[in-house]
């Protein structure tokens, strides 16, 4: 069984992304937004490759949570944007030389803690205190020192998601013409 799901994933992301395609373009613009300042020098995200990580989970939520009503080209977008981040993972984990015996396991763990964030964000999105829960969880081990910055990223988060909603898109292409 976990044979089978290995080989099905490898062949999955043995594909180059298109960064010229929409969910490509949008992919480099959270990865560059993942990267401000902001998160790691005001917020105290641990910047590690985990602290990236739940950033990055962090900006695809948003599209995911954006376009949940959506029709299916939006659906389709938000799978496409997920497997671009699945691609990025595993090419990463293949340059810090992780094995093919344990790759499986290691890509089991990211789906299974982006499905797990994802769907805990999304089932208290409405819920400050709730959400800052899950933030200081997954971002900050447990740390209810995080409190205020929890707070600023869960605004951070709500902020997007308000500034997105009821957009194509190709306006919020355009919108985050550089930087999302």
């Amino acid at each position: 069984m976990l044979k089978k799901f290995i080989n099905t994933i490898s062949s999955f992301f043995n594909s180059e992304p298109d960064y010229t395609l929409p969910h490509g373009i949008l992919y480099k613009r959270i990865l560059k937004s993942s990267y401000d300042k902001f998160f790691y020098v005001d917020l105290k995200v641990p910047d590690t490759i985990d602290g990236r990580f739940d950033i990055i989970i962090l900006h695809i939520f948003v599209f995911i949570k954006i376009f949940e009503n959506s029709g299916e080209s939006e659906k389709i977008f938000t799978q496409k944007l997920f497997d671009i981040f699945m691609i990025e993972v595993e090419s990463s984990y293949r340059e810090m030389g992780i094995s093919d015996q344990s790759f499986g396991k290691k890509m089991k763990i990211v789906i299974e803690s982006f499905y797990g964030r994802t769907k805990m964000y999304d089932q208290s999105f409405n819920n400050e205190e709730k959400f800052c829960e899950c933030l200081i969880r997954n971002i900050w081990s447990n740390n209810n020192k995080m409190s205020n910055e929890s707070k600023k990223l869960y605004h951070f988060v709500l902020q997007k998601v308000n500034k997105y909603s009821d957009k194509s898109l190709d306006d919020i292409l355009l919108i985050s013409s550089n930087k999302f």
